[in-house]
Formats: structure tokens, sequence, C-alpha cells
């Protein structure tokens, strides 16, 4: 990696959000306590990692190049890998040749740097600008990929699973509209239908909610504006203006279905889950922000922390409720993936402290959303845990029944560790600790795939 010989004043550039600069490949890694035998699979995690040291003047944490880092459990063993996703850009920089395929939709490079999700068989490592980039389960880069010519337009790194009919519900929103956003259903044959929905600005639409029979749009006020592009690093702005909305549409609708309700001023990067009450109403958990991008242009930056909080939407009355259900700092919210639009009890979060731009990552919060329950994992001094992920002990177990992963920053060390925590002993040490040889930036995203998905 080439570096830049001048003060780094980018937060996002240095400690643990600074890059790592080279890949490897640890086929033993030491482990503290025992891997569970049926934990057989492959822990990925996604985040932005420059190949080449940008200019901290203009760098902002979004942007980085996307670098993946896979951790393989089998047999009571694990591996690890890091490999930069093979992007058009990230190819350039390290002089190789780029892959086949449609490499932009927008005329926005791909970064690929957000997400990494398992789809019939298949992984993609994903940002809400461009195309889908498949990757191999040994991390190496297929390609862009646009579902044989049916998708020509971006792709969000929050795409649902459906469990039950074995669809890929996601959206897409465009800086360049109309349309500015677009709905998509990719079946279980391949087949791809796509509707376009009105809505008046290029906001950044980062999550939705999805329910076995609805999806429900954030339409808030962080919105795309052409007049930043070259100004400030990220192009997009706080607009209270812009006002601040849901919208409720049948999964089988159309823009002419959605039903919008206002809603007080806030952003959402992300929801815990969605799913639907007997009365119809539809119950969202999301991390509630009140601003963003008000006070850190090169990062996410908010006048306070996120907090977890419950929207009830009756679309019949056009009414939102809101309820805090844990006043804790908190991000990356997640849930047992096999109940993605069903009713779940427990969620999981990892703590975060803000002070006008994310400062620092802590321990790990469980919340039980029938009790109202919040329990800590706690992961000691000088670590900070990244987004928990579930690994459910068999596919048809329990919703407690598993293990909640995280990728976990050791200071003391300069390195990382993966945690295997029990999620119905959630107090407790972790079963198992993988420690890694070298440290995994602060990053976004991940997934637990199964062994048995893998092939």
């Amino acid at each position: 990696m080439t570096t830049v010989d001048q003060p780094v004043q980018n937060p996002y550039l240095v400690g643990n959000f600074a890059p790592v600069p080279a890949e490897r490949d640890d086929p033993d890694l030491e482990i503290t306590g025992a891997i569970p035998p049926e934990l057989d699979g492959l822990l990925l995690r996604n985040g932005p990692n420059p190949v080449v040291m940008p200019d901290p003047a203009t760098y902002h944490w979004f942007l980085g190049d996307g670098m993946l880092h896979g951790i393989e459990l089998h047999g009571g063993k694990a591996r690890y890998r890091n490999r930069w996703v093979r992007t058009p850009i990230a190819c350039e920089q390290l002089g190789e040749a780029a892959p086949p395929g449609q490499p932009e939709v927008n005329g926005i490079e791909s970064r690929a740097n957000t997400h990494v999700v398992s789809h019939g068989g298949r992984i993609y490592a994903l940002i809400e600008s461009s195309l889908p980039t498949e990757v191999l389960p040994d991390l190496a880069t297929v390609g862009p990929e646009d579902f044989g010519g049916a998708l020509r337009s971006p792709f969000t790194a929050h795409p649902k699973s459906d469990p039950t009919t074995g669809e890929l519900v996601f959206f897409g929103y465009d800086f360049f509209g109309p349309p500015f956003l677009r709905y998509h259903v990719l079946g279980p044959k391949g087949d791809l239908r796509t509707e376009e929905i009105d809505i008046p600005s290029p906001v950044m639409m980062h999550d939705f909610g999805v329910t076995t029979s609805h999806v429900v749009w954030m339409d808030l006020p962080v919105v795309f504006d052409m007049s930043l592009v070259g100004v400030q690093p990220f192009p997009f702005t706080w607009r209270p203006d812009n006002g601040a909305r849901v919208g409720v549409m049948p999964r089988s609708g159309s823009n002419a279905d959605v039903v919008w309700i206002d809603i007080d001023l806030c952003y959402v990067y992300h929801v815990l889950n969605a799913y639907e009450e007997a009365d119809g109403t539809i119950t969202m958990d999301v991390v509630r922000y009140p601003d963003m991008f008000a006070t850190d242009v090169h990062g996410p930056g908010a006048s306070v922390g996120p907090t977890l909080h419950r929207w009830s939407i009756d679309a019949a009355r056009g009414v939102v409720k809101t309820k805090a259900l844990d006043d804790a700092s908190q991000e990356f919210p997640r849930v047992d993936d096999r109940l993605v639009g069903r009713p779940h009890r427990y969620g999981y979060a990892a703590e975060l402290t803000v002070d006008e731009r994310w400062e620092a990552f802590g321990g790990l919060r469980k919340h039980d959303v029938v009790s109202g329950g919040v329990e800590r994992h706690e992961v000691g001094a000088g670590r900070a845990a990244g987004e928990p992920v579930f690994a459910p002990a068999a596919a048809d177990a329990g919703e407690d029944h598993g293990w909640v992963l995280s990728v976990v920053h050791d200071a003391t060390r300069g390195a990382s560790d993966v945690i295997v925590v029990d999620a119905s002993d959630f107090t407790a040490p972790p079963v198992a600790t993988v420690h890694l040889p070298r440290r995994v930036p602060f990053g976004f995203h991940g997934s637990w795939v199964p062994g048995a998905s893998l092939g």
C-alpha cells in the first residue's frame, strides 16, 4: 500500500479505522475455549479499506475500497483470509485486470464495501450505489452480477431473503433519477420483477422493512446534493425541509399502492426487523438518529447517539406510534435471519459512542422485546465489538438456540478476535475466542454462511 507523507487528521484513517496493508491466509488459528461442533461454516465481514492511502482531507469512511474478511470454522478449527473485492477501481490500483461484466449503472464506480450476503448458494459483496459483486467462498471475486441483464440500476446493501418463499426482496435508490427508487423481487428461479416508486428527492435510503406481505420505505431527510460534489467528501446533506415519512406497500404491489405516513424528523440506517400483527399493524424496530451528516464531513456525524425504537405503523389510519426500547447508544442491529419478516423475540446490537462523530465501539447488547429486558456482553477493557451475527445451532433450532459471533478489536495486542457467545447465556464469557493474526478494521456488515450452503 502506498502511504502519504503528511499528517493524517481524518479520524477514519487512524486507530482501528486505519486500513490494513496486505492480504493473507492463515490456516490454523489459536483458539481459547472450544468451538461448538455444530458451528460449521464461514463468518464474513466487509468494510472500507483503501488500496492506496487517500488524501485525508477528501476521504469519507463510506468511500474506501471494500475488503472482505473470512473466518472459516470447521471441525473445531479456524482459518482466516482477507481479500480486497476486485472492483474495477480496486483492480486498477492493484495493477490487475478487472473482472468481466457491467461495472457501473449510474456512472459511479463500485467500492463493494458495505455488506456481504449469501443467497441461493451465491455470495455477494454489496454497496448501495452499484450492482452486487459476486465472490467465492475463498473470497476471490467473480465480478458484477446483473441477473442476466435484468438489473441495470443500483442494488441496496440490505436485501432481505425470505426464508419461506426463497425470494430476494431488495431495492435501489438512484442519485440521478427520476425514478429515485426502484423495488425488485428476485424469484427462486431467477426471474426479476421491478417497480418504479415515486419519491420527490434522491434521499439516502440505506435499509427498509420487509414483512411476509408488505415492504416499508423510509423517505428521510438525508439528500444527495449535486452542488456538493467536489466540495465535501460525501455529497449528502441533512435537509429537514425534505420532511420524514414511511411508505407501506404490498410486496405484490406497485407505486400506486404505497400509503405514505409522515413521522417526526429522524434518520435510520438500519432496521432490526419488521413483521405484521394480527390486526394488520406493522411492527418495525429501528436504530434511530435525530439527525445525520450534520456534524462530520468525513463520516456519519450525528448530534447524539442512535437508540433502538419501535415503530407501530397503522397504514389504515395513517398513524405511526414510536416507543423507545433502549436509551443506550447502539448500532448494527441484527435478528436471527430465519425470522426476517416474522415476529421475533430477540435482537442484538453493538454499543457505540457518538460525540458529533462515531467515536468508539464497546460491548454487545441483547434485547428481549417481549419482556423488555436488555442483557450486555462485556468484551473487556481495551476491546471493542463490531456487528453481532447470529448463527443457529441447527436449521430448525429455536430462536435463542445458537451463538452470537462478533469481530472484536483488541487494542492491547493490536489485533482482532472472533468471539463465540452462547445466545442463551449472553452475559457469560465466550465459549470460544478465535485469535486472528491481525487487525480487522472497524467496518460495517457481515453474514454467517453455514457450511452446507457453501457447496
